[in-house]
């Protein structure tokens, strides 16, 4: 299980729903991107496939719309970013909400900010699980001991569950705090000098545009991999990262509609992407004097080293 979403989602009392079972799907964009596209397409297809015509799907782009109308109640609505959420909180609480392509500390803080209750208002995060993150390390480096984490404000306070996933998979975690930005070279250089590999976790202060092209020229000095929280930071120079795109998400998307189409408490918790690729950044592997194998065979141990870790859990 997502052991982040498990532990910080904020605490809420999951309200009955008495409604009758949703009878259409309203997706709100917060604008009209090549991201939100893809995801309506394959969100369509996957109900096409899955035999859920019925679920009948129109789409509103809030950059073309005053105001946010929708036959509350009796539709479901997935709302595409994080102005998209925003905006379908202030419906009708008994209306469902699903948030996609939103992180887990905004979507806790609409969820506080609006009232709104589990089960009737949820969300697709863009977080990836900290298990399939440190999983990756452990599958491309597998004599490594040492894994550093820088920590700021936002990421501090995920430090005792990183240093659990740590552990898991056998690794020592050293997590150094950056409080500015004058912190983060040293703190950096801290890190590289007494571990194996930098594990990056999403925190506006350490990664951001203007830290990215420091850290990991950075990491190329000292010669240890940088692992990404995203397809775009491993291209900027990362190693790898594992990541979620529009296509994942929207068949997640489409089975939670599907699943919950006729519950009376709707939607699951808010849950991490289900489905994700993996991608490595081969300059940079060739750069550090690493071997790593393709994605796909990556990808594969990756499944399941996920599928035995949640049987030692649930044995």
């Amino acid at each position: 299980m997502f052991v982040v979403i498990r532990a910080l989602v904020m605490l809420a009392i999951v309200m009955p729903y008495s409604a009758n079972a949703y009878t259409g799907i309203t997706v709100v964009m917060s604008s009209s991107t090549l991201n939100s596209l893809e995801f309506i397409a394959k969100f369509k297809e996957e109900l096409v496939v899955n035999k859920a015509e019925t679920l009948k799907v129109k789409v509103i782009d809030l950059s073309e719309v005053d105001q946010l109308t929708v036959a509350e109640n009796s539709e479901l609505v997935i709302a595409l970013g994080v102005r998209a959420l925003e905006v379908a909180s202030k419906l009708k609480h008994t209306t469902p909400v699903l948030g996609v392509f939103t992180p887990l500390p905004i979507y806790n803080k609409v969820l506080f900010n609006s009232g709104r209750r589990l089960g009737i208002f949820s969300a697709i995060v863009l977080d990836q699980p900290y298990s399939r993150q440190i999983g990756l390390v452990r599958i491309a480096l597998p004599e490594a001991k040492n894994l550093g984490i820088l920590a700021g404000s936002t990421s501090g306070r995920y430090e005792r569950f990183l240093r659990e996933e740590a552990e898991r998979h056998g690794f020592n975690a050293g997590v150094e705090y950056v409080k500015s930005d004058l912190d983060l070279i040293p703190k950096l250089e801290k890190i590289f000098t007494s571990n194996d590999a930098l594990l990056a976790i999403p925190d506006p202060l350490i990664y951001n545009r203007q830290t990215a092209q420091p850290i990991l020229l950075t990491s190329y000095r000292y010669q240890v991999p940088v692992f990404g929280y995203s397809r775009s930071y491993v291209k900027a120079g990362a190693l790898a990262s594992v990541y979620s795109d529009a296509k994942h998400l929207a068949k997640q998307a489409a089975e939670i509609a599907i699943e919950t189409q006729g519950r009376k408490n709707l939607l699951p918790p808010p849950v991490p992407p289900k489905y994700f690729s993996v991608i490595i950044n081969r300059q940079v592997q060739r750069a550090l004097n690493l071997l790593l194998a393709d994605e796909g065979d990556i990808y594969q141990k990756l499944l399941a080293l996920e599928s035995k870790l949640q049987n030692n859990v649930q044995n």
